[in-house]
């Protein structure tokens, strides 16, 4: 979750070049950021290199609107993400990929009388790369490593401090073809602090129509939940999820509080329908709502100025999903 405050003396917009955007993804190959977790398998692992290349693009879009400010004062938050991955079995019991995602978050504050900043920050951007790699070593066992380094930061923030950076190691357990779980420890740089975060997810086909698994990253609450889905003939999906989100960005050089870090919390409930339309494409509608919502603002090196919640407020939004 996150926010946005419209000011007549920001700075003009900044967003990272291509040369940017190109070292990163440079540096992330070079490196081994790869992919892959969380798929229950296929039925034959026995492929040759490079025959399971898979591509899967996502784009979504989020509205929350108005929730009360305690102490005084709204926000709204509107959100747009988009995101490419590409996976590919390289061996029987190696799989790796990659993805990228882009997202622009506003948020709109009216002033906020009980808070330290009445118009704390405004648009935030999110690039990244990430990757996942899954290394078989028995029969119902593996290993998974997942990096991530992304720049989050409101429009006009220095760059250089705006990259957050981390990563996650694993173990995956597949006992049979309808059940894969994961679970191991991550570790992620984020603006200022360093936070260690448990690494989960599940893909359990409990049977020909009810499925508990990790939900889309693009979703409202990223990969970070569960989701409960019940199929409904062969192109109608219905489910239920949630989760608990935390964003941190750095905050606009022009601001109320030059580089400093903004941070909103929330956890989410929704109620999902996806609707497949041929072979390659989802579309899925989601209707919930934004529990336990906070914001909090800290100055450049990390210390708190002030954090407040804000009310339970209702959440909509639109995913397309395409994979080939």
């Amino acid at each position: 979750m996150e926010i946005r405050v419209e000011s007549a003396h920001r700075p003009r917009a900044w967003v990272p070049s291509i040369r940017c955007l190109g070292t990163m993804v440079f540096f992330l190959c070079l490196g081994g950021f790869n992919v892959l977790y969380g798929q229950v398998p296929d039925k034959a692992s026995d492929v040759k290199t490079w025959e399971k290349l898979r591509f899967s693009f996502d784009a979504s879009s989020l509205y929350m609107p108005k929730a009360h400010v305690r102490g005084g004062g709204n926000v709204t938050f509107t959100s747009c993400t988009a995101g490419a991955e590409t996976s590919v079995k390289v061996s029987g019991n190696t799989d790796i990929g990659l993805g990228f995602f882009h997202g622009s978050d506003d948020y709109n504050f009216t002033p906020l009388a009980g808070f330290a900043v009445a118009d704390p920050w405004n648009k935030v951007h999110r690039v990244g790369v990430n990757g996942k790699m899954r290394y078989g070593f028995a029969p119902k066992w593996g290993l998974f490593a997942a990096p991530v380094v992304q720049y989050s930061a409101e429009e006009g923030a220095d760059f250089g401090r705006s990259i957050i950076y981390g990563g996650a190691l694993g173990a995956t357990y597949t006992p049979n073809p309808r059940l894969a779980v994961g679970f191991g420890v991550g570790l992620l740089y984020r603006l200022e602090e360093t936070v260690p975060f448990p690494a989960l997810f599940m893909d359990w086909r409990i049977n020909d129509r009810l499925r508990l698994a990790s939900p889309l990253s693009t979703g409202p609450v990223g990969s970070a939940g569960l989701e409960l889905g019940y199929t409904m003939g062969s192109s109608w999906v219905i489910a239920l999820g949630g989760g608990y989100r935390s964003s941190r960005f750095r905050l606009s050089q022009g601001g109320p509080v030059p580089g400093g870090v903004g941070q909103v919390n929330a956890v989410t409930g929704y109620l999902n329908l996806t609707r497949r339309l041929g072979k390659h494409l989802l579309v899925s509608v989601y209707g919930g709502a934004v529990f336990a919502g906070s914001v909090r603002i800290e100055d450049r090196t990390g210390e708190r100025i002030d954090s407040t919640g804000f009310s339970a407020a209702p959440l909509m939004g639109l995913v397309l999903t395409a994979s080939f």
